[in-house]
């Protein structure tokens, strides 16, 4: 297709691009200071914003396809407008685009012909005080956007830009300022848009920020995406407006105190937003086992408690009371148990007991290793600090204990998780692990509709996992649990939980890989390659966990749903403590071989879009584009899996109308 000659191009998508183009001038300057590298995350992510906005209301470089009534096409135009003069005004020239006298921002002498190539990185460079050229900041953004390629395309070749720009001088008032306001920008824009508009731009700004926290590993780069939220919410409140204003963008502006901002203005921190809090977890999660990351000048940045404080949840054995079942022949899955906790001279809390094993180290009696022991105390103080928000449906953790017989001292090897069950439910409900659904012979299959949420919510929630790099690393029937005070035949199938973390770890640290015991009920479930007679204790890339090793035990319990039936009971395996481990590594290729009945009857039953998500999380890494044996742990292939898992599997249960 010819190029559209610049007459063609829409004044929608001129001004437009003239937004973007600003945005890329500020966020690519060097020599900003180092503490205020926040501020260009919170720009760029307003970039983001405004990009997201764009595709959803499928502007390009016609109007023809643009979903904006006609009424409203001024207004657009005059929020558009005013975003590209401020951000093109910004530091450099006034209103009428002549040069300050006194500019933040002057465009980079060329030398010979060439810009002047950035100093190498040294550790120095993340001191606070020192001014570093962040060369690659850009690259901690999705770059595969065809709207952001476009427009920057359109701008250069359509007018006369910097070619790079540097710092004369920072005001962080005059920047914090700037992104208020064209964060308010965004806001009004949104505000132009229908309801189903709407959920459409909250599910691509999801995705956007899941790509973001993707791209960024160093902890130093998620504390800036945590406090490029956190620190400018404070200053984003309401002021009573002065007297009417016919313009509407300045009516919404002053209503919303951002007429003439003042460093002065700040009001009561609100709750943290999505992205903010993803960079929050993935940074305690990388920096949780690290004493000399996780101190309190740490915890601090991202507005936890002390790394003392954090890390303090081992409970004493001493206040966990097992309670035996009600019906001596009722056989409770062994690895959870019902409990209570209690505290001398405070309430009983209801919980339940998740069983972590160990074996003790060689020539030592009793105790775990040390390297274990911290792993369990950094798994409670992640599943203890989620529960102020609730991200990956993991039920309310308090703590964990070491188990031992109270009389002799003898020692368990083991240690307990201990969960507090839901407020919705009574304390006398245990939990009902879908694995039980599935064997209980008097419970019927849920509807199609029941299922097909519950396959979503499932996937929803891994999605979000490792969106900040968190294996589960023991996805089972058995682990997604549910509560009803009525019982089996009243379950709310879309209020599923996520527990059996026991072998989950991050997705960046070798170190904690740890062979799981030989298990058959657990391995029929995990990818051949870290099955426990196949799981080897290295670092090395190929046998380490991989994020598709989840994504394929997540293929196994959508099977399992399909069917309503356990996973041993469909490939007619008769007794699973007896099964070979020759047979159980072979279970993937037998789900997977065309001739076998398994993918057939899913597409029978549920369709050919259950089928290929199915049969997507089976295969692994080639069915989201990725290369057999491809490096899953670098930030662009995480990213690329990440989208492609949306596009295969979340968004295909999220599109299913039953």
């Amino acid at each position: 297709m010819a190029e559209l000659a610049l007459g063609a191009i829409s004044l929608t998508f001129q001004i437009f691009s003239g937004c973007i183009q600003g945005y890329e001038i500020i966020t690519d300057a060097m020599s900003m200071p180092s503490d205020c590298q926040y501020l260009r995350v919170r720009l760029k992510t307003e970039q983001y914003r405004l990009l997201d906005w764009a595709e959803v209301v499928r502007l390009d470089e016609t109007d023809d396809n643009l979903l904006i009534s006609n009424s409203s096409k001024g207004l657009l135009l005059d929020v558009l407008d005013q975003q590209r003069r401020l951000l093109h005004q910004f530091g450099r020239l006034d209103e009428k685009y002549k040069k300050l006298s006194k500019p933040l921002l002057v465009e980079l002498v060329e030398e010979n012909g060439q810009l002047p190539s950035p100093p190498p990185y040294s550790p120095a460079d993340d001191s606070p005080t020192v001014k570093r050229v962040d060369s690659d900041f850009q690259r901690r953004f999705p770059q595969s956007q065809e709207l952001l390629k476009k427009s920057l395309e359109w701008a250069k070749k359509s007018v006369n830009v910097p070619r790079k720009m540097k710092w004369a001088s920072f005001d962080k008032v005059k920047m914090e300022n700037l992104v208020l306001k064209l964060s308010s920008f965004n806001d009004f824009m949104r505000e132009m848009l229908n309801s189903s508009q709407l959920e459409n731009l909250a599910v691509k700004q999801t995705r956007t920020e899941f790509q973001i926290i993707q791209l960024n590993s160093k902890i130093q780069n998620l504390v800036q995406i945590f406090e490029s939220t956190a620190r400018l919410q404070m200053k984003k409140g309401g002021r009573s407006s002065r007297g009417q204003l016919t313009n509407p963008v300045r009516a919404y502006m002053q209503a919303q105190g951002l007429d003439d901002l003042d460093e002065e203005n700040e009001v009561a921190k609100p709750g943290l937003q999505n992205l903010a809090a993803l960079a929050q977890f993935k940074a305690l999660n990388f920096a949780i086992q690290d004493p000399k990351i996780f101190t309190d000048e740490f915890t601090s940045s991202i507005a936890l408690h002390t790394a003392s404080e954090t890390l303090d949840v081992e409970l004493s054995r001493s206040h966990i009371h097992i309670i035996a079942p009600a019906d001596p022949e009722e056989a409770p899955e062994s690895h959870r148990e019902e409990a209570f906790y209690q505290r001398p001279h405070e309430r009983k809390t209801s919980v339940w007991i998740e069983w972590k094993t160990y074996e003790p180290p060689p020539f030592q009696s009793t105790g775990p290793d040390a390297k274990i022991l911290e792993r369990v105390k950094a798994l409670a103080a992640l599943l203890k600090e989620n529960n102020r928000t609730d991200q990956f449906r993991a039920p309310h953790c308090l703590g964990y204990f070491q188990d031992s017989d109270e009389n002799t001292g003898e020692d368990h090897c083991r240690f307990g998780l201990v969960f507090e069950k839901p407020a919705s439910a009574h304390p006398s409900t245990r939990p009902i692990s879908l694995h039980t659904l599935l064997t209980t012979k008097d419970i019927d299959m849920p509807s199609l509709t029941d299922r097909i949420v519950l396959m979503r919510l499932l996937s929803e929630t891994l999605e979000r996992l490792h969106a900040v790099n968190w294996l589960h690393k023991g996805l089972r029937s058995s682990n997604i649990l549910f509560f009803s005070d009525c019982g089996p035949a009243e379950i709310d199938y879309a209020n599923p939980y996520i527990s059996g973390f026991d072998y989950s770890r991050p997705a960046m640290n070798d170190d904690l890989t740890e062979k799981p015991p030989e298990n058959a009920s657990a391995d029929v479930y995990r990818h051949p390659a870290v099955q426990g007679s196949g799981m080897r204790e290295s670092s090395s890339s190929s046998s380490s966990y991989k994020k598709s090793y989840d994504l394929y035990s997540l293929g196994v319990i959508l099977l399992e749903m399909a069917y309503w039936k356990p996973i041993d009971t469909i490939l007619g395996i008769q007794n699973l403590e007896k099964v070979k481990p020759n047979e159980v590594l072979a279970v993937r290729k037998k789900l997977l071989d065309r001739q076998n009945p398994y993918l057939k009857y899913v597409r029978g039953h549920l369709g050919n879009m259950v089928e290929e998500v199915v049969r997507s999380c089976l295969l692994g890494p080639q069915a989201f584009g990725l290369k057999e044996g491809a490096n899953e742990k670098d930030e662009e292939i995480g990213a690329e899996l990440q989208k492609a898992f949306y596009e295969k599997v979340v968004r295909e249960f999220g599109q299913m109308r039953i």
